[in-house]
């Protein structure tokens, strides 16, 4: 595919406290195969507490009329991906993270399947994977996301298709720019989770998502199990926030962390009223233990990782459950 008259990619980029990655994020999308002068990064800042800012800074003075930067004094998400909207001049939106690194041949791909498709495609993307040096922590939170037991090919954030196929989400995606703005662009209520109900207007309103496993984004997780709670009470809130938007959205597999901490609850009340005997508990807590090594041992050969598994599913499972429970009840941040 020639590449000298391709449409310019507007990357939407919110940015809060990225110093870890931000510069992988930018060398990524400076090296991807694409024309530079038909690209453009937008970069909403929050108030970052570390370097990200200074970094960002030092990028921008090399690349003055690729890179653009925008206050964001809210942090909120949603909000600073749309002021990247409202500053962008391309025909496509690369909706994307500064914690999130791309093949070389993204654009060439999800342009290219852009072009090859209907008028009513309005979005295509790929699965974003796991990068092969993270810290202990991002590495077995990896593993486990990439497994039955954090939800692979369940929750669709997560999936990884061998096949072309459209889809309900995709988490990195190129978007058609004039269908996102003619439906409001993202909701600036949703703090965490915002790209999986804009997709959900844009389907209600008869457009596709496609996914295509032939190019790939490398997405690193969080590198500290307090940070890994605090996203996965996050997803909790959002979650709760679009069933109560989107009432038809709700699935039963979404209430699988809220049964599993009601169901702690519950195993602990009838024990301690001798309802039911001691070995009952023990034998739960062994069982998700052998489930949670089990699942991870599919992703992960490393030891001390599928030993750690259960730690860290316990976190995610009881993190999502505890902030859909939140989100039902109060679901402001």
């Amino acid at each position: 595919m020639s590449l000298s008259n391709q449409p310019k990619i507007s990357f939407l980029i919110p940015i809060l406290n990225e110093e870890k990655t931000i510069k992988k994020c930018l060398d990524s999308i400076l090296e991807i195969d694409y024309p530079k002068e038909k690209k453009e990064i937008l970069l909403a800042l929050g108030k970052s507490t570390d370097n990200t800012n200074k970094i960002i800074k030092q990028y921008k003075s090399k690349h003055p009329k690729l890179i653009k930067t925008f206050e964001n004094p809210t942090g909120n998400t949603a909000i600073g991906r749309n002021i990247c909207i409202e500053h962008s001049t391309g025909k496509y939106l690369m909706n994307y993270s500064g914690h999130v690194i791309a093949k070389k041949n993204l654009l060439k791909i999800l342009v290219g399947k852009h072009k090859a498709s209907s008028d009513k495609v309005v979005s295509v993307g790929c699965a974003n994977v796991s990068p092969e040096k993270q810290n202990f922590t991002a590495e077995t939170a990896s593993a486990i996301f990439a497994s039955f037991i954090g939800g692979k090919n369940v929750f669709v954030q997560n999936a990884e298709f061998a096949e072309e196929r459209y889809t309900e989400h995709i988490s990195f995606a190129l978007y058609k720019k004039e269908p996102v703005v003619e439906v409001g662009m993202f909701d600036p209520e949703f703090w965490c989770g915002q790209d999986a109900e804009l997709d959900l207007r844009l389907i209600q309103k008869g457009y596709k998502i496609l996914f295509t496993p032939e190019t790939k984004v490398y997405h690193f997780k969080r590198s500290t199990l307090k940070a890994l709670l605090k996203q996965m009470y996050r997803y909790g809130i959002a979650r709760a926030k679009m069933s109560k938007k989107h009432k038809k959205t709700l699935k039963p597999f979404h209430l699988i962390g809220t049964i599993f901490i009601f169901g702690i609850i519950l195993v602990i009340l009838l024990t301690i009223l001798q309802l039911i005997p001691l070995w009952t508990p023990l034998a739960l807590a062994l069982l998700y233990i052998i489930a949670s090594m089990t699942s991870t041992a599919t992703t992960s050969k490393k030891i001390s990782s599928i030993l750690a598994s259960p730690l860290f599913a316990f976190i995610i499972h009881s993190g999502y459950g505890l902030g859909f429970l939140r989100g039902m009840v109060y679901s402001k941040l």
